[in-house]
């Protein structure tokens, strides 16, 4: 019998216990380590949606403003002036409007009243051909006045008396008239029904033979609440113009080359705002020449205080002096200052400067 040495079985023994041992670390898991507790707390739920970005932000406004500093561009909006956006009347309106011109005239003896106990028809077609047979002498006027004209021309040009303010002012009327009169004899042929529209809102395209009592103290009435409306509004654009004051005591045309500027003084001077800048410019530069020439009757004339409370009114307005709620006397004083002022001058610019600084 094979006799097997101690040594080797303390030998396989103790293989035996390292192979035993190594499967059990094999095969037993190793428990994992327990968290220590932390006073760190659970991170927040991601959101729901996600935030806008604005990639673009708009600058912050500064909470707080500088004495020292000064706006370049007004802070408010510049608007036109309210008084110039005006509603669009109904038909009825116009219609009404037309009836009292109508009965204004015939109360002032302008227009024939209908004869008593006339129908409904009757009344309307004997108003009718009283207001063509108005518009026809009108015309009629236009063409025969240019005789009296040509007298006057011939009077001055053969060395006669001298041009009074009065016959100046005829003459001017009717350049404006032989502008207008064509225009408005194919309105007045084709479309007579819409002069009371064109009385109302374009009166600049009536020839002044062709306007009823009523819509001339209507025109004028307007042209007076356009001018207080413009100088208010524009208050801004006449300081600037203020500024621009070279030299002393005048005001450049080149000064109304600013944004806004020709309109405001047009409306201030009550003469049409329709157009461009050029246009408006060109027109305003016209009415000082007028206003010039104007000026030199009046001390020629010395006729200052036999002025009608109505002639003071227009003289004043074409010059562009608000003449809201003035007396007579007022007027005058005021008349009278601007002569003073403008003197023998028949400068452009010193009539523009008196008027700017005078609103």
């Amino acid at each position: 019998m094979f006799h097997v040495p101690p040594s080797w079985s303390s030998a396989r023994s103790v293989t035996s216990r390292q192979l035993f041992r190594s499967a059990r670390y094999l095969s037993t898991p190793v428990p994992a380590p327990k968290p220590q507790a932390t006073n760190i707390p659970p991170a927040p739920a991601p959101p729901k949606h996600k935030h806008k970005v604005d990639l673009r932000p708009a600058p912050i406004k500064p909470s707080t403003v500088s004495a020292t500093h000064i706006p370049l561009k007004p802070t408010v909006p510049l608007t036109k002036p309210s008084a110039t956006v005006e509603s669009t009347p109904s038909l009825r309106d116009v219609k009404e409007t037309a009836r009292r011109d109508i009965a204004d005239a015939e109360a002032h003896g302008v227009l024939k009243p209908p004869p008593e106990g006339a129908n409904w028809f009757r009344s309307t077609l004997h108003k009718v051909i009283e207001i063509a047979k108005f518009y026809y002498h009108g015309v009629k006027l236009i063409f025969t006045r240019r005789k009296e004209i040509n007298l006057i021309r011939a009077r001055i040009k053969a060395g006669g008396s001298p041009l009074t303010r009065s016959e100046f002012r005829l003459i001017h009327t009717q350049k404006s008239d032989i502008n207008k009169v064509v225009p408005f004899l194919f309105i007045a042929l084709l479309l007579e029904e819409i002069i009371p529209l064109i009385a109302i809102y374009a009166p600049f395209m009536l020839p002044s033979t062709c306007i009823l009592p009523s819509q001339r103290e209507r025109i004028d009435a307007k042209r007076a609440d356009k001018a207080s409306a413009f100088a208010l509004e524009y208050r801004h654009i006449f300081n600037l113009l203020k500024l621009a004051e070279s030299p002393a005591g005048h005001i450049p045309l080149t000064a109304l080359r600013s944004a806004d500027a020709p309109a405001a003084v047009c409306g201030v001077l009550r003469i049409s705002t329709v157009g461009i800048d050029a246009l408006r410019t060109r027109r305003i530069q016209k009415h000082l020449q007028f206003i010039a020439e104007d000026d030199q009757l009046l001390i020629q004339d010395r006729r200052l205080d036999d002025l009608s409370p109505k002639e003071l009114e227009e003289t004043l307005g074409e010059r562009g002096i608000i003449t809201r709620d003035l007396t007579p006397k007022v007027m005058r004083s005021r008349l009278k200052w601007w002569l003073d002022s403008v003197g023998d001058s028949t400068s452009e610019t010193r009539r523009l400067y008196l008027m700017v600084n005078r609103l």
